[in-house]
């Protein structure tokens, strides 16, 4: 980083300016571009301890002269701080203080430009109608007393604070995570500067400080206190009948007060409820919602209460000591969740659960980071340092990829996303080389594949991440073919090999988009594919099917088996008899082995009993040694399940009961014999909805062994609900109001 020379003043010499050292300052550049107000600093001091006296002073100076100063503790030689840019050139000095002493001057340049044509995030305060605008404060911030933490001037004050330190957080993770130093901007007005203690206690009857300060929208409900008060109302109220309401109320509220708020404007607004209280007789915080919802087509709204506010800063220079403060809160205000014993914990809690909400408001799902709870345990690591490593007060990569493609988050010279690109869904699919015929995993993307996961360990990356920490443990496949970032293919043959067919394969896929596809059991996903590859070996059988009308959603019991089965000595017994269970509409069939086993065309248990099936005009017929089933009739036209079955061997010899006609009908090809058989049937009924027929080459003779031992080839209880382990992370509850885990 190029040193600058520090102007000369009047009086006594000025320090030496020193070269700035990369190891000093490790997170920005000289004569950078930063497009946030509120930056985040961070460094590192060789050979320095911990010691109490120790500190960095931070001095920011604009091209007006105007001057502003905090200073920020030091921990193991490490050091974090927030500096307030005015727009255009910046002077940034530090001076690191050990052991009384004072360093020489590290000096450079920052350049805000703030891009005032794009979105912002609004904040806005709901006060009741007879509000009395004050919040909750305890004893120990000298509440009853003084008025200092607990007025609305303070808990605007407070809100602002909150809101450049979220900027500056979310702008520091995505530059770590290799995506720019980018963040949502504020609404800004002209007002009294309270960002800054000089401005905050300013004589209101002399020369105010004043600058470009976050606008906070004071919001007046239609409700009382008392309604917005009820018990019923309160989230975390465990009997509570209407516990989304509040965030009704803070809707209807902002509908009322017109713009920015139209749905027409779209605007994404952090909503604080003023009215929150701690009632000591209930133990049940009123008056408090932790809810947030995106709507793409209206207002975007997270809230939260204002009952942990009183332990935030005022301003800059107040951050370190409310991120530090372990005075206990005591008993007049609530402590959220078991985790606010203390000011340091209720400022965690209340400015990351705040945020947590507001990253619903952007459309985050409960991911990880902040979107799990992270704040509590990590928040204050992002702007103190810490002898600790790790930190889980982040945004998941899924949330920062989603974000950056809202336009509050967009940088100059970004290449944005096609709205094809943006809606493009995550894939993971097999299908049949056409070189080959043998079956192939496809990963993909058309916005681009960020990142690719096999059991929790990264095996594919985006470039955009090779220099960040998130390139760390990455593991290599091998015979993988890539095209063009948005395709990631691997044969089922090179997959065998390198991961047991025995145990769960999980694969997780996000998109540049911020898509997600989790396949959690990926060798269950052949139960979908047309065909099935033996392992080991080059044979592959064909599946065909009939699924009933209308009836591709919910969850179903996937099942499957052989017409041929291990028995308990290990030797292969055939099958000896078919049920078919047919009623009113078709129930399932039952398989029944020479041994006298027996499995299910269906569930082999619902509602944690066995499952048996009904059905008045089931039939059973005897398959002889030498018989083999020569074709399947089906009655697709139930309601909304099959109709009926019949079964055809190769005799001539048929039964079941179709009621009605026959709608399709499964049969080998010439050169093919059936052996065995599919189908997915109602997860709460058990009736069926697909029955289907694998095939083998007649050539093939016998199949091999280990065909007998293939998981996608069984129908266990391992085959409940094979649809839930297929996550598509890509729909974000965009009308679905979110709630916050308490």
């Amino acid at each position: 980083m190029s040193k600058r020379p520090a102007s000369p003043e009047r009086g006594p010499r000025p320090p030496k300016v020193t070269i700035v050292d990369h190891d000093f300052v490790v997170n920005v550049e000289d004569g950078e571009t930063i497009y946030q107000h509120c930056v985040l600093l961070a460094g590192q001091c060789k050979d320095l301890g911990s010691g109490e006296e120790d500190f960095v002073s931070v001095n920011t100076t604009d091209t007006f002269g105007r001057h502003s100063s905090q200073s920020w503790p030091t921990v193991a030689g490490k050091w974090k701080a927030l500096a307030m840019l005015s727009p255009g050139p910046n002077t940034v000095q530090l001076k690191l203080h050990h052991q009384g002493a004072v360093s020489p001057v590290y000096e450079f340049k920052l350049v805000y430009q703030p891009l005032l044509q794009l979105p912002p995030l609004h904040l806005a305060i709901m006060v009741a109608k007879d509000s009395p605008l004050l919040i909750d404060c305890p004893p120990a911030k000298f509440g009853g007393i003084s008025s200092a933490h607990s007025t609305l001037e303070s808990a605007i004050a407070k809100f602002r604070m909150a809101a450049y330190m979220w900027q500056a957080q979310t702008a520091e993770d995505f530059r770590l995570k290799g995506l720019g130093r980018r963040a949502f901007r504020l609404d800004e007005e002209w007002g009294i500067d309270t960002t800054s203690r000089a401005g905050y206690q300013s004589d209101p009857s002399g020369r105010q400080v004043t600058s470009a300060i976050p606008k906070v929208h004071i919001i007046r409900s239609e409700h009382t206190v008392e309604e917005l008060r009820d018990a019923q109302v309160a989230q975390q109220n465990p009997h509570g009948r209407r516990r989304d309401d509040l965030h009704s109320f803070f809707k209807a509220a902002l509908r009322s007060h017109g713009s920015p708020f139209s749905s027409a404007e779209r605007p994404v607004v952090a909503g604080l409820i003023l009215d929150s209280h701690y009632s000591i007789e209930q133990n049940l915080i009123l008056a408090h919602a932790a809810l947030g919802a995106h709507d793409p087509n209206g207002v975007s709204l997270g809230v939260f209460g204002s009952h942990l506010t009183y332990s935030w800063p005022r301003f800059l220079e107040e951050i370190p000591a409310c991120l530090l403060d372990r005075t206990p809160t005591g008993d007049t205000v609530g402590n959220d969740n078991g985790e606010c014993g203390t000011m340091r914990e209720a400022c965690w809690v209340g400015q990351g659960a705040f945020l947590h909400e507001v990253g619903h408001a952007f459309s985050a799902d409960h991911t990880t980071g902040i979107m799990a709870r992270g704040y509590s345990r990590h928040w204050g690591r992002n702007f103190l340092a810490s002898e600790e490593t790790g930190n889980e007060a982040v945004w998941d990569l899924q949330d920062a990829l989603k974000f950056r493609d809202f336009d509050h988050f967009l940088l100059p010279g970004d290449d944005a996303l096609t709205h094809e690109e943006c809606s493009a869904s995550a894939e993971i699919t097999c299908e049949m080389s056409a070189e080959d015929d043998e079956p192939v995993l496809q990963i993909r993307c058309k916005a681009g594949i960020a990142q690719i996961d096999f059991n929790g360990k990264v095996v594919y990356q985006a470039e955009l991440f090779a220099n960040t920490a998130l390139a760390a443990n990455k593991t290599e496949l091998e015979n993988v073919s890539y095209t063009g970032g948005h395709t990631f293919s691997i044969k089922f043959s090179d997959l065998e090999k390198q991961f047991d067919r025995a145990k769960d394969l999980s694969i997780s896929l996000l998109g540049l988009n911020g898509k997600k596809r989790v396949v959690d059991q990926t060798w269950k996903m052949l139960a979908e594919l047309p065909f099935v590859r033996v392992p080991g070996t080059m044979i592959v059988l064909r599946k065909t099917s009939v699924k009933a009308d209308d009836n591709d959603d919910g969850e179903f019991w996937r099942w499957a088996m052989l017409l041929q089965r291990k028995g308990a000595d290990g030797k292969l017994v055939r099958c000896s008899a078919i049920d078919l269970r047919v009623g009113a509409i078709m129930d399932g069939a039952v398989v029944h082995y020479a041994d006298g086993s027996h499995v299910n065309c269906g569930p082999v248990s619902l509602h944690g009993r066995p499952h048996t099936f009904g059905g008045h005009a089931s039939e059973k017929r005897d398959i002889p040694a030498d018989a083999r089933i020569a074709k399947v009739e089906i009655n697709a036209s139930g309601w909304g399940t099959l109709g009926g079955i019949r079964m055809t061997l190769d005799d001539g010899s048929s039964w079941g009961e179709l009621n009605g006609h026959a709608t399709e009908t499964l049969a080998p090809q010439d050169d093919e014999r059936i052996v065995g058989l599919y189908g997915r049937s109602q997860l709460g009924s058990g009736f069926a909805i697909e029955f289907g027929i694998i095939t083998a080459k007649k050539d093939v003779g016998e199949l091999p062994e280990v065909v007998y031992d293939m998981p996608e080839l069984q129908n266990t209880e391992g085959g409940v609900n094979a649809d839930a382990s297929m996550n598509d992370g890509s729909d974000n509850g965009s009308d679905k109001e979110e709630e916050e885990e308490e």
